[in-house]
């Protein structure tokens, strides 16, 4: 049994972490309209979502498939607190896929692909006319706005939980929220008995 993440998943969670993280803000700026609709700032903003937000999707992948490999550390608490911590671990890998492929969906469900910054993406032409036969659009960017609030509670909660791990493992030699994260070496968890 190990007490921290490998290292290859502590790296991949914090980068996906520093994508996620942006990327959610500036879709909620864009969202409530933080930035003035229809302007180059809006079209900058759009263009960086994109990319920070197709990006995350890749690592999130690569992320799942490391995750499936390797070994993790137990989660302690009650069973119901077990449970809690993997749906919403579960939840946060749906959504974080879920919001760039439906944010691809609507753009390409109104007739093209997002070009950031001038550089075209795929249109994915068959998906393209299917989606626009269906008027996907109209649907999926309400489903792509609340996925992005429901991420962002999910993140808040999560982050929350962590820190509050880490503080009722303050004074004990387990390793629990933060610590489970953080640099240092992956070395096996020593059972101690009184």
């Amino acid at each position: 049994m190990i007490e921290r993440y490998p290292r290859l998943m502590r790296l991949m969670h914090w980068s996906a972490a520093a994508l996620i993280i942006p990327t959610l803000l500036i879709g909620l700026a864009l969202a409530f309209k933080i930035v003035r609709p229809d302007s180059p700032a809006s079209d900058w903003w759009t263009d960086i979502h994109v990319l920070l937000g197709l990006s995350a999707f890749v690592i999130m992948l690569v992320r799942v498939i490391i995750a499936l490999r390797s070994a993790k550390p137990p989660i302690s608490g009650t069973r119901a607190e077990v449970l809690v911590a993997r749906g919403a671990h579960l939840a946060l890998y749906v959504l974080v896929i879920a919001l760039p492929l439906s944010g691809y969906a609507g753009w390409i469900a109104y007739g093209e692909a997002p070009k950031p910054f001038g550089m075209p993406l795929p249109n994915l032409e068959p998906l393209a006319a299917f989606l626009q036969s269906k008027k996907a659009g109209e649907w999926l960017w309400p489903v792509h706005e609340y996925a992005g609030l429901g991420l962002a509670a999910l993140l808040v909660i999560h982050v929350t939980a962590a820190f509050r791990r880490s503080w009722l493992a303050r004074n004990s030699d387990r390793v629990d929220g933060l610590n489970r994260m953080r640099a240092g070496p992956t070395r096996p968890h020593a059972d101690h008995h009184p």
